[in-house]
C-alpha cells in the first residue's frame, strides 16, 4: 500500500475507532430493525452495541495485520461462537458481519469524511481491505459453524 493510501485508510480508521460506540448502536438498530436479521430481536441492545463496539475497535489492528487472514479467523471465529450460542441461524450472522461494514461507511459518509471526489478515489483502497477482512470473515464465521453443530 502507498503512503497516501495508508493515510485515507488511517483517517478512516481512527474515525471508527473513536466513534466505535456510537456506530456500534447504529450497527444494532440496523440488526434489530432488518427483516434479514429478525433472530438479533431477541439479543439485548447492549450485547450487539458491544459486539459492534469491539469490531469498530479492532479493525485498525485487523487492518494492518501482517497476518491479516489467520488474526480475521480468529477473531470472526469467536464472533461465529457468540452469534451461534445466541441461537443466531448462519445466514442471520453473516448478514450481520455484512451490515457492520456497512454501517462504518454509512456513518463515514453521513460525518462527510471524506469531502472531495479523490479522498472518495483514495478511499477505496480501504473499501477493498475492509471488504477482504469480512470476506475472511464469513469463511471463518461458516467454518465455526460447521465445527459447532458437529
Amino acid at each position: 500500500m502507498s503512503g497516501m493510501y495508508i493515510a485515507y485508510a488511517d483517517k478512516l480508521l481512527n474515525f471508527t475507532e473513536q466513534h466505535a460506540t456510537e456506530i456500534g448502536k447504529h450497527w444494532a438498530k440496523a440488526l434489530q430493525s432488518n427483516p434479514k436479521t429478525a433472530s438479533y430481536r431477541k439479543v439485548r441492545e447492549f450485547k450487539l452495541v458491544n459486539q459492534g463496539e469491539s469490531f469498530y475497535k479492532n479493525l485498525k489492528k485487523l487492518y494492518f495485520e501482517k497476518h491479516a487472514y489467520d488474526m480475521a479467523t480468529v477473531y470472526f471465529s469467536k464472533f461465529a461462537e457468540e452469534q451461534y450460542y445466541e441461537n443466531i441461524p448462519l445466514d442471520e450472522a453473516i448478514y450481520a458481519l455484512m451490515l457492520l461494514r456497512r454501517q462504518m461507511w454509512l456513518f463515514a459518509e453521513f460525518q462527510v469524511l471524506f469531502t472531495s471526489a479523490l479522498d472518495q478515489y483514495q478511499a477505496s483502497d480501504g473499501i477493498n481491505r475492509t471488504v477482504l477482512l469480512t470476506d475472511y470473515g464469513i469463511l471463518a464465521i461458516v467454518n465455526k459453524y460447521r465445527e459447532l453443530k458437529k
